[in-house]
C-alpha cells in the first residue's frame, strides 16, 4: 500500500509540473498592447471589452473610461498591434494613432449626432 501511495504521489507531481511548463510557454506568447481609443461612455467601454476578445489572437481587453486607454492582451503568434488597431476600427472607434480627419464607415456611438445619448 505504501508503494502505491508513493507511486501515485510521484505521478501527481510529475503531471502537475508538466502542466505548469505548458502554461508558461503559452504566457511567453501573450503580450499587452495599450492604446488610447476615442470612446465616450460606459457603452463604448463595454463594447470594446466584449468585442475585442472575439477577434483572432486577442485574449482580453480592458478599457479605462477615464483615461480612454484600452489594454489588450494578445497572442503574438496570432496577431500584432497593427491588426488590433484594425479590429478597433471594425468595432467603430478611432485611436490616438489615426491621422486627423480619419473617418470610419461604421461609427460605434452617436455622441456627435446625439448629445443626449
Amino acid at each position: 500500500m505504501k508503494k502505491l501511495t508513493i507511486i501515485l504521489t510521484i505521478a501527481l507531481f510529475a503531471f502537475a509540473s508538466t502542466g505548469l511548463k505548458a502554461q508558461t510557454a503559452e504566457d511567453k506568447d501573450v503580450k499587452t498592447y495599450s492604446v488610447k481609443v476615442m470612446f465616450h461612455c460606459a457603452n463604448g467601454k463595454a463594447l470594446l471589452e466584449q468585442e475585442l476578445p472575439k477577434k483572432r489572437g486577442v485574449v482580453s481587453a480592458v478599457a479605462n473610461l477615464e483615461t480612454k486607454i484600452v489594454e489588450v492582451k494578445y497572442n503574438t503568434s496570432l496577431t500584432k498591434p497593427e491588426t488590433i488597431i484594425e479590429y478597433i476600427h471594425q468595432i467603430g472607434y478611432l485611436t490616438e494613432l489615426d491621422p486627423a480627419g480619419t473617418t470610419l464607415p461604421k461609427k460605434a456611438c452617436s455622441h456627435d449626432d446625439n448629445p443626449t445619448h
